[in-house]
């Protein structure tokens, strides 16, 4: 029985292989524990950004006032019990930040609509030699420029698109002629990036997900995988005291 089947994985995401390739220890808490720490507050402020950009550029009219208040409220909904200490702060950044990203991707037009019922656009794709598909979700579409867009918001622009972000970006548009962008937002600044060689991270992925089945394969066991790694509690990936509690329970320091 192959790895994934030994766990009942019935798909990956490119999010899921990227944390596997990062922090094997969260991984194994996540995925086969099933035990979650809270997200932390930049995390919410990225969706309620998105949410805010999203509602600007389905509707072309809406005043940026009006997509700056639903992400603020979007905010305060889901980071209402956060005990992050850097929860004001992350709100404080969110109307600059959606009004830089509505100026640039207003300039495309109107995205295509995601499925009926849907906020974003489901793909599924296979890669060779794995036994699951890996799904991912679009979160802009312009059929007609035949461009995938993704939103990322920041506090400090990157200077160019993340290795886990190729990655992710790859995925939503293997096997097509669509072309792969990402939208870097911040307070201040905003970037465009295209992503180039998209077989080159599928690729990476295919190899990340090989490995990840054949430790799956070693045991049956969740907590006999957990006792063969150890946590970096020094990496960002462990920084909520919530994740390290939930770290220490796991492995025992």
């Amino acid at each position: 029985m192959n790895g994934f089947a030994l766990h009942g994985l019935e798909h990956l995401s490119a999010t899921s292989l990227n944390l596997y390739a990062a922090a094997p220890a969260l991984w194994v808490v996540e995925k086969l524990l099933r035990r979650r720490a809270p997200v932390g507050a930049a995390a919410h402020r990225g969706t309620a950004a998105e949410h805010g950009v999203s509602l600007g550029l389905f509707d072309p009219a809406l005043p940026v006032a009006d997509c700056q208040a639903a992400a603020l409220a979007e905010f305060d909904r889901i980071s209402a019990l956060s005990a992050d200490p850097n929860r004001a702060k992350e709100r404080e950044a969110i109307p600059a930040i959606v009004e830089m990203a509505l100026a640039e991707l207003r300039q495309y037009g109107v995205p295509t609509n995601p499925p009926e019922g849907k906020h974003q656009h489901r793909v599924e794709i296979r890669l060779d030699d794995i036994a699951v598909p890996i799904i991912g979700y679009q979160d802009f579409v312009w059929d007609a420029h035949g461009i995938v867009l993704d939103l990322k918001t920041q506090l400090r622009l990157a200077s160019d698109i993340s290795a886990p972000h190729a990655r992710q970006g790859a995925v939503y548009v293997a096997g097509t002629n669509r072309q792969m962008r990402f939208c870097y937002a911040t307070p201040k600044k905003v970037a465009v990036y295209a992503l180039a060689d998209v077989p080159a991270q599928l690729a990476i992925l295919r190899a990340i997900a090989i490995r990840l089945e054949r430790f799956l394969r070693l045991s049956g066991d969740a907590h006999e995988l957990a006792a063969l790694i150890c946590p970096d509690f020094e990496s960002f990936w462990w920084s909520s005291p919530e994740a390290r509690a939930l770290g220490k329970e796991v492995y025992g320091f």
